[in-house]
């Protein structure tokens, strides 16, 4: 594996260091917000996060918040409108994308910090992980499980738990120290149903695994070069490094070709403050950057591989934007923090939280053709008793029935 260690330059091709920051914030605060569609899909007590479509586009799963529980629930975009509780204990989520390439199985955290299976109606249940492997209560870190192109294997984040009084915290979901997690978590992958458990990066400090698409190697954060940076491990265990930021890469995405990696460089602390995109060719032709002068955050290539969705929280306000994959064309589409953007599958529209919520966001619209997101669809559970069907199942820190699934009929 080659790749390439030339400086991160600016579109002049000398190593940047000072840009015009001041003139290009402000000219890009006055640009209004571009055309786009947004519906609201819940509207609850609950908070709502972490929506991840379906590989045919037509579920979405999201973790759900409510009353000192955590649940997976599952939503049809098409005909009925239809949300379902998949799992009902009382911690079970999954901050990444859990769907397996064919569609008929999730992933998803357990509160002791395991992985499991399921089907998309909950049930099925297989545990893939004991004795706390996989890090629970620090989703935003990156600790997680992503599936191979094949649906054969899973990589996955795990700690060993060598400190028994730091694993007792972590299962009691509280907060601790990342640098004590990072120093004992390394990269592992398995088989599907569990088995032929292979550990591929050791001494620890890996985590935030993603899986090359259509390819053999897997990506993830380390700080073993000194700044944090985006390593590359094939099978093997043979791990680069691909990035070279002279800052801290915080967040990275992998093309949907598998040959570039999107990510977000914080600057040095003796720098301009500021966390910028970049993208990273892995053919060795350097690393190019998209953005500059702002808190840029979180970038999600379009499945075409045509546009990246980013988060900024600098221009002007913070809104959801969209640009070329190459850079330029920057376009606000929704303002206000909306963040866990994810493109649908034919790269139309997106499925977004605001921290509380889930929405349906369609840039261009109506000029996006075949992405249907009527008006109608206001909301999913209304609390209407006239519109919905309601089966009601107990929590365990419930003091009374809830509704933990509906059918909303459009």
């Amino acid at each position: 594996m080659i790749f390439s260690k030339t400086p991160y330059k600016n579109d002049g091709g000398e190593v940047n260091q000072t840009l015009p920051c001041i003139l290009i914030f402000l000219l890009l605060a006055i640009v209004p917000p571009a055309a786009a569609s947004v519906v609201q899909v819940t509207n609850d007590s609950a908070i709502n996060s972490y929506p991840f479509w379906s590989p045919d586009g037509r579920y979405i799963v999201f973790t759900s918040y409510d009353d000192g529980a955590a649940a997976l629930r599952v939503i049809e975009r098409d005909r009925e409108i239809r949300e379902q509780a998949t799992a009902h204990r009382s911690w079970e989520f999954a901050p990444f994308d859990p769907w397996s390439p064919d569609g008929k199985t999730l992933l998803f955290l357990s509160a002791e910090g395991d992985l499991w299976r399921m089907n998309p109606d909950g049930t099925g249940r297989v545990r893939l992980t004991e004795e706390g492997r996989v890090i629970p209560g620090l989703p935003l870190a990156g600790y997680g499980a992503d599936w191979s192109a094949d649906g054969k294997q899973i990589v996955y984040t795990s700690c060993l738990f060598e400190n028994v009084a730091l694993r007792e915290a972590l299962t009691a979901i509280t907060a601790v120290n990342v640098s004590d997690l990072r120093k004992d978590a390394d990269i592992w992958v398995m088989d599907a149903d569990g088995g032929n458990k292979t550990r591929l990066t050791t001494g620890g400090d890996a985590w935030f695994p993603l899986w090359q698409p259509g390819g053999h190697l897997v990506a993830f954060l380390s700080t073993r070069s000194g700044n944090q940076e985006v390593w590359v491990t094939d099978r093997d265990g043979n791990a680069e490094q691909v990035t070279f930021s002279g800052g801290d890469v915080t967040e990275y995405a992998w093309s949907p070709d598998g040959g570039a990696i999107a990510c977000v460089v914080a600057s040095p602390p003796d720098a301009w403050p500021e966390s910028s995109l970049w993208v990273v060719a892995l053919n060795g032709s350097g690393a190019e950057r998209l953005t500059s002068g702002n808190w840029d955050q979180s970038p999600v290539w379009s499945p075409d591989g045509a546009r990246i969705a980013f988060r900024s929280m600098s221009r002007n306000q913070t809104a959801l934007w969209v640009m070329k994959s190459g850079g330029g064309d920057l376009e606000p589409i929704i303002s206000g923090d909306y963040i866990m953007h994810r493109w649908s599958p034919d790269s139309r529209g997106l499925a977004v939280s605001d921290g509380d919520d889930i929405y349906l966001v369609v840039p261009d619209s109506p000029a996006t053709p075949g992405f249907e997101v009527a008006g109608t669809l206001a909301t999913l559970c209304a609390r209407s008793q006239a519109e919905r069907i309601v089966t009601t199942k107990y929590s365990p820190k419930r003091t009374m029935a809830s509704p933990l699934a509906c059918t909303t009929r459009l």
